[in-house]
């Protein structure tokens, strides 16, 4: 005798994987991320090298705002409200089920209440199994576990939860242009748990709704693009019309709520990000490439040395955490002012062919108001990127107008580089 639940399971077939926009293209096979092998799983293993993993650890923020921005940082767990995000239990989903009679209108309700809750933007996107992690996970809806293992498959859990809820929150854009500063960590910090928060209030919300949640099974950037929340760039962040790079985006929420997709989006950024190279120039550690598009598992994408980037962290912690360089610098980034937005809409609404002829343009512009590298000082509570201490003690000169730059040796290097390229082709 077949039940319903193997007859269910004969009935899902999978499409071959959707599309995502034109900052990206599958051209080859997709293999679904392992998350054991992410930058942050393999430190915990030890397998960087001892600074990185004494730097995840072991360190103490030097600023008191920072020590109960993330947990890592802090002198004390309990001080943090990471801590208790991540080990509160899983609230149980209520029995007396709220009846969905047009999924079109409970979408739109789902992203009032997530703006509500403090979402900058929000995203639906129909759950496909190369999206989710290839090794499985518990179920996150308390409904038993399934296999020998007790872990559940990938295409089991996209078939008990069919739909992808994506957040992103965008930091403030002053303290942003703070980049390697602790003004620039604090927004960083910050808005990385006001998501945090969003997504378990989100998750709570839908489980009162009487609909199962399934949570940290998803790669979020594949989602993103999914539901419209924006492109990728050169510096393989996500880049939202609104907003630019500046922005979190934390683990989608998967949901059997009846909910009604978003489609990819185009805003030039595939067009754009062919001349700009603003991040990959300004890079301290080169690790954004300043040529063309490679193939990294099986999609067409500019590829990203994220060890270079990553092993920069524990030599700089001295005097800030997160570089935050391709953000700060990205013209998407830059304030939703009206001459930002005319320029955005141009690229958008310029027929594909003739966007060459835009995007050199915006590129003069950008360079021309707001700098190649922007360096303006931000103040902002105790800090000021004006003035400098030294570790030794010594008070550099204030700079009434321009933000302080920490030296990198990893980056002396980098016209060398470039030169050496260049001859390599000649």
């Amino acid at each position: 005798m077949v039940t319903k639940e193997e007859e269910r399971k004969e009935e899902t077939t999978w499409e071959p994987i959707p599309y995502l926009g034109r900052s990206v293209r599958v051209v080859g096979d997709w293999v679904s991320v392992d998350a054991a092998q992410t930058p942050h799983e393999k430190n915990k293993r030890g397998e960087l090298g001892k600074p990185l993993h004494n730097w995840y650890f072991n360190r103490t923020s030097r600023d008191p705002l920072g020590r109960i921005a993330t947990a890592n940082a802090s002198a004390d767990r309990r001080n943090a409200i990471e801590s208790h995000i991540g080990g509160a239990p899983r609230g149980k989903i209520n029995p007396e089920r709220t009846e969905v009679a047009d999924p079109k209108v409970m979408t739109e309700h789902i992203k009032r209440v997530a703006k509500h809750l403090g979402a900058s933007d929000v995203g639906i996107m129909r759950v496909h199994p190369s999206f989710l992690y290839k090794e499985g996970r518990y179920p996150d809806d308390g409904s038993g576990v399934g296999g020998p293992s007790g872990m559940v498959s990938a295409e089991e859990t996209a078939r008990r939860f069919p739909y992808a809820i994506a957040c992103v929150y965008a930091w403030d854009y002053d303290m942003g242009r703070a980049h390697r500063h602790r003004i620039g960590d604090a927004a960083y910090h910050f808005g990385a748990e006001s998501l945090r928060s969003t997504y378990a209030n989100l998750a709570g919300y839908i489980r009162e709704l009487g609909y199962g949640v399934a949570t940290r099974v998803a790669t979020p950037m594949p989602v993103a693009l999914g539901a419209g929340l924006g492109e990728i760039g050169r510096h393989g962040m996500l880049i939202t019309e609104k907003f630019g790079a500046r922005v979190h985006l934390g683990d989608p929420i998967l949901t059997d709520l009846p909910l009604v997709p978003d489609e990819p989006i185009d805003i030039g950024v595939e067009d754009f990000c062919k001349v700009c190279r603003k991040c990959a120039n300004t890079c301290p550690t080169n690790s954004i490439s300043t040529e063309g598009k490679g193939v990294v598992n099986g999609v067409e994408k500019y590829k990203i040395n994220w060890e270079t980037c990553y092993r920069l962290r524990p030599h700089v912690m001295e005097y800030w955490d997160i570089c935050m360089t391709c953000v700060a610098v990205c013209p998407y980034t830059k304030p939703d002012v009206w001459w930002r937005t005319v320029a955005v809409r141009s690229i958008k609404w310029t027929p594909i062919p003739l966007r060459g002829l835009v995007t050199r343009p915006m590129k003069w512009i950008d360079d021309r108001f707001w700098g190649k590298l922007g360096r303006k000082r931000v103040q902002w509570m105790s800090h000021d990127s004006g003035r400098l201490k030294l570790p030794d003690g010594t008070v550099m000169p204030e700079e009434p107008e321009r933000g302080y730059y920490y030296p990198l040796k990893e980056n002396t290097r980098r016209f060398d580089i470039l030169k050496e390229k260049l001859k390599s082709k000649a």
